[in-house]
């Protein structure tokens, strides 16, 4: 995997692919574009890529974009713990089923620990079972009731040792 690189989005060379990116996946959550709003989506992706530098990433083959990552590294919660959240993994068709996917969770998962985390969350919308199957093969729990914004996913994180060489945040 030596051609692929995450690239932060900070300053986006690529805004129409990140905003395809979260319309198809709306595609895929909701089944159609119905409801799907660009300007709202414009603005959150604008708030995350300036509060969160590196929480809005793109997958790049040979500096070609084939996919995103959105996350935010660390949330304090009201009972003090912190809980990575990983808001999309995505790929465009044409990358999907050559374990992208599981390489993608990895580096979200490895910046979420890195933040300090002891778990990490996401949310998926109950017409995308695969997404769903996908978690729950890699370990993840389901945690309450599905509501209005998908099912909650969980997963706890084992501490990094005190200094490990070959991570990088």
């Amino acid at each position: 995997m030596t051609s692929l690189m995450l690239k932060p989005v900070s300053q986006d060379p690529y805004p129409a692919f990140t905003l395809a990116c979260h319309r198809d996946a709306w595609r895929i959550d909701h089944g159609s574009d119905a409801g799907f709003d660009e300007r709202q989506t414009r603005a959150w992706l604008h708030a995350l890529a300036r509060q969160r530098p590196h929480g809005l990433l793109h997958l790049c083959h040979h500096l070609c974009p084939i996919g995103q990552l959105a996350l935010a590294p660390v949330m304090v919660h009201q009972d003090g713990s912190r809980r990575g959240h990983i808001h999309l993994i995505y790929l465009v068709p044409q990358w999907r089923g050559r374990g992208l996917g599981c390489w993608l969770l990895a580096q979200a998962l490895q910046r979420i620990r890195a933040a300090g985390c002891t778990s990490a969350s996401l949310r998926c919308l109950s017409a995308n079972l695969a997404a769903e199957r996908f978690c729950l093969r890699q370990g993840w729990r389901k945690e309450g009731l599905p509501d209005a914004e998908g099912q909650l996913l969980i997963t706890p994180l084992p501490p990094l040792p005190s200094h490990h060489p070959h991570l990088s945040a």
